[in-house]
């Protein structure tokens, strides 16, 4: 079942990464009107980001699943909320929240809350917080150096922006007073290249040969994304959509609607570790 996770998790970053274009007509009671076109906002939300050091956002995920094998079959929803610090150079990361999740070991699957609590920093560590034990655990340093490699490439959104230019066409793109707003209503298979590159990637992290693009069929997608009129600052992203995916002999069948929120950028210089937690911080088991 963690490959679905893992695959599902790579999927939806790649397309959060993933848009950043359109044509611009005014919404309803739009006064303030620019005359920038498309390819003038890809380009300089692109820019901007060159010059993003620190964020700071809030993540509300919902996912409905379910997992077919042979004759058995099982439905499950999985909520997280996630409160996030980030800074990119050197890479380093806060994240605080819950995930809500069925308990798989009971008969009637009642869904269990479970706090979460990490930081990353580069030179450091992956620190996480057992709330069991109240404790904190530190991930064996060959873990956290694939971690990093995948959170590094992930925070160069300038180059993953740079993949979509030929995707441009495909977003509808309109204007409020203070905001750019880029949609896109899709279905079928035509954003499979989109993603290939990230499953690709992580199906070989972990250590699978078989790419799941060969058995996924795309049902829809639908993408909201916000930009800031004056900064160019992504303060929105807003993601719903629908896959099959085959591996192995399971089935999956997922709807999952995904909202980012950017509330602050270039406010911090650095996220510190406390020094209590790496002084007492365990072995994470292997």
């Amino acid at each position: 079942m963690n490959k679905f996770f893992k695959v599902l998790s790579v999927g939806a970053l790649a397309l959060t990464l993933a848009a950043c274009n359109s044509s611009a007509t005014p919404k309803k009671d739009t006064t303030n009107t620019s005359k920038l076109t498309l390819e003038q906002v890809y380009e300089k939300a692109v820019e901007r980001q060159s010059d993003i050091k620190s964020t700071t956002a809030k993540m509300e995920l919902t996912q409905d699943s379910k997992v077919e094998a042979g004759e058995q079959s099982m439905e499950f929803s999985i909520k997280s909320n996630m409160d996030m610090d980030v800074v990119t150079d050197p890479i380093a990361m806060h994240l605080s929240g819950s995930v809500t999740m069925p308990d798989m070991a009971s008969s009637d699957q009642k869904s269990t809350e479970m706090p979460i609590d990490m930081y990353m920093k580069k030179d450091q560590g992956f620190f996480m917080k057992d709330e069991a034990t109240n404790g904190w655990y530190k991930l064996p340093n060959e873990q956290f150096d694939d971690i990093m490699e995948q959170t590094a490439s992930s925070a160069d959104a300038k180059a993953q922006l740079e993949q979509l230019k030929n995707y441009i066409k495909d977003f509808k793109f309109e204007q409020t007073d203070n905001a750019y707003i880029l949609t896109l209503d899709a279905k079928g298979d035509e954003f499979k290249e989109l993603i290939d590159s990230e499953i690709s990637k992580s199906m070989k992290d972990m250590g699978l040969e078989e790419n799941p693009l060969d058995n996924l069929t795309i049902d829809k997608i639908h993408y909201v994304l916000e930009i800031d009129k004056k900064t160019f600052d992504t303060t929105k992203m807003d993601m719903n959509f629908d896959l099959k995916m085959k591996i192995e002999n399971q089935e999956l069948e997922t709807k999952t609607k995904s909202v980012v929120t950017f509330t602050e950028f270039n406010h911090l210089k650095t996220i510190d570790i406390p020094q209590e937690i790496i002084d007492n911080a365990q072995s994470s088991p292997q």
